[in-house]
C-alpha cells in the first residue's frame, strides 16, 4: 500500500508530511472564534500570538470540542488498498472520496490477486461481453444513441462489473481519500480498537491491511502522537497524565460503523419499518453493499451470512449458464468474492431515500445490481409497507404516481446532466 498526501493539501511540508505546527495554529485560530474573549474578529485572532493559538488547537483534541480541526480537510491519494478497507472508510460518513472501480479496470495478475481469480475474471467477463454482443445489441444501441463504438464500451463496462463477481474483496484498488483533520485521528482509533479486538472474520481479514494504513498516517502526521503535540506545546506534558500514545482520545467509545456487531441498537434482523424513516434490512452483494454505503445520508450496516450465497446476475439466470456460474462461485467461497452476498441493515429518512439514493441510482447507467435492487425491489417494498398505514397515505400516494418504476429522469424537478434519449424501460438483463 502507497499512502502520499495529496500535493494540494494546504499545510504540506517540504518533505510531503503534513505541517502540524501551521494545522494546530488553523485548529487555534478557528477556536478562538468560541474562546476569545472580547470582541472577536478576524483581525484580532490573527494577531493573536503563535503560541496561544497553537495552545487553543492542542487543547481541542484535550476537550473533545472537534470542530475547529473539522474545517481543514486532508487529502491523501492511497494506491494498493484493498476494497474491503475501503468499505470499511467509506461507512464513516465525513469524507469524500473517489475511487477507481473495477466496472472501468480489468482485473490483472497480482501478488493480492490468486490465479484462480484472474482466470474465472478472464472466463466471465468473455461469457458476458458476448452475451451482450449477441443478445441485447439493440439495447446498448438505444441507449447509447446508435453509436456503435459507444455501445461496446458500454457492454465492455458491463462485463466487467458483472466479472468482478468472482474477485476477492481484498483486491486492491486506488483513492483518493478527503476528511477532516480531526476525523482522521477518529478513523486510526476506530482501526486501531479493530485491530486489537476483532470480532468478525471481516474484521480479522481487514486488521494487517488496517495497521498499514495507520502506520502511513502516523509517519505523514496526519495522525497527531503526544510527543509531537508535546513539541509544539511543552505544557502539555504535565497536562496529560495518561500513558496514550496519540493526542486523541476516543472518550466515547465509537467503533466503526460497518460492522452491525459494533452497534447495540443495530437494526439488523429487526423486522422492517415503514414511515417518514426507513430501517431496512435486505441480502445484497458486497459490490452492491460499497454501493448502497456510499449514500452518507444513509446509515449502512452489515453482517456475513450463516451460509454462503451470492448474486447471479439476471443476463445468465434459466439459461445454459447458469449451472456453470454457480459451480464457478462455489470454488471462490473462501475468498470472499465481492458477488457474495451479505445482510444489509440501511436506515434512512424516506427524504434522503427519494434524493440521494434515487436520484443517482435509479438509473441506466448506474451499477446495475444497485438499480435493479432500489427500482425493482427498495422502492416498491417501501410504497407496500406505507400501503396500509392510515397516517401515510399521502407519502403512499406521492411515491406512486411520481417515483415507483421510474428512472430518475422521470422525477419530478429532476434535470439529467447526460441524457440518454430514451423513456424508462424495465432493463432487460
Amino acid at each position: 500500500m502507497r499512502v502520499v498526501l495529496d500535493k494540494e493539501n494546504r499545510f504540506v511540508t517540504e518533505g510531503g508530511k503534513l505541517d502540524l505546527k501551521r494545522e494546530f495554529i488553523y485548529s487555534g485560530i478557528k477556536a478562538a472564534w468560541c474562546y476569545k474573549k472580547g470582541t472577536v474578529t478576524p483581525k484580532d485572532i490573527r494577531e493573536m500570538a503563535e503560541d496561544d493559538l497553537i495552545r487553543m488547537g492542542v487543547n481541542t483534541f484535550l476537550s473533545d470540542h472537534g470542530t475547529p480541526n473539522e474545517h481543514d480537510y486532508v487529502s491523501v491519494e492511497i494506491t494498493g488498498i484493498p476494497k474491503l478497507l475501503c468499505m470499511i472508510l467509506n461507512d464513516e460518513h465525513q469524507y469524500t472520496t473517489c475511487e477507481r472501480s473495477l466496472r472501468y479496470t480489468k482485473v490483472l495478475p497480482s501478488d493480492y490477486i490468486s490465479d484462480l481469480e484472474v482466470e474465472k475474471y478472464n472466463k466471465w467477463y468473455k461469457i458476458f461481453n458476448q452475451i451482450f454482443l449477441t443478445q441485447y445489441k439493440d439495447w446498448f444501441l438505444k441507449v447509447n444513441q446508435n453509436s456503435l463504438e459507444n455501445a461496446k464500451k458500454d457492454m465492455r463496462k458491463k462485463a466487467q462489473e458483472n466479472a468482478r463477481n468472482f474477485v476477492s474483496i481484498l483486491t486492491p484498488t486506488s483513492i483518493a481519500y478527503s476528511t477532516p483533520f480531526y476525523q482522521w485521528q477518529k478513523i486510526a482509533i476506530f482501526l486501531n480498537d479493530m485491530i486489537k479486538d476483532p470480532k468478525t472474520p471481516l474484521e480479522k481479514l481487514a486488521a494487517p491491511y488496517a495497521k498499514e494504513l495507520i502506520d502511513h498516517l502516523i509517519y505523514l502526521n496526519i495522525v497527531v502522537k503526544k510527543e509531537e503535540a508535546i513539541k509544539l506545546y511543552p505544557p502539555l506534558k504535565n497536562e496529560i497524565t495518561d500513558n496514550r500514545e496519540w493526542l486523541y482520545r476516543n472518550n466515547k467509545g465509537i467503533k466503526l460503523s460497518l460492522f452491525a456487531s459494533n452497534n447495540q441498537f443495530s437494526g439488523i434482523n429487526k423486522p422492517n419499518e415503514f414511515s417518514t424513516v426507513i430501517n431496512y434490512n435486505s441480502e445484497m452483494s458486497f459490490s452492491a453493499l460499497a454501493q448502497a454505503q456510499r449514500h452518507r445520508t444513509s446509515d449502512v450496516e452489515m453482517q456475513l451470512l450463516e451460509e454462503y450465497r451470492f448474486v447471479i446476475p439476471p443476463v445468465i439466470k434459466n439459461t445454459p449458464y447458469e449451472i456453470e456460474y454457480i459451480k464457478d462461485m462455489m470454488e471462490v467461497e473462501k475468498i470472499y468474492p465481492q458477488g457474495q452476498n451479505v445482510l444489509v441493515n440501511i436506515s434512512s429518512s424516506l427524504k434522503n431515500i427519494i434524493n440521494f439514493i434515487g436520484q443517482e441510482r435509479a438509473c441506466e447507467l448506474a451499477q446495475q445490481e444497485i438499480e435493479n435492487w432500489y427500482v425493482n425491489q427498495f422502492l416498491p417494498d417501501i410504497v407496500e409497507g406505507l400501503k396500509e398505514k392510515e397516517a401515510y397515505q399521502e407519502e403512499y400516494k406521492i411515491l406512486t404516481k411520481q417515483y415507483i418504476n421510474r428512472c430518475r429522469c422521470a422525477y419530478p424537478n429532476y434535470h439529467c446532466p447526460r441524457p440518454c434519449g430514451h423513456p424508462r424501460v424495465t432493463r432487460p438483463f
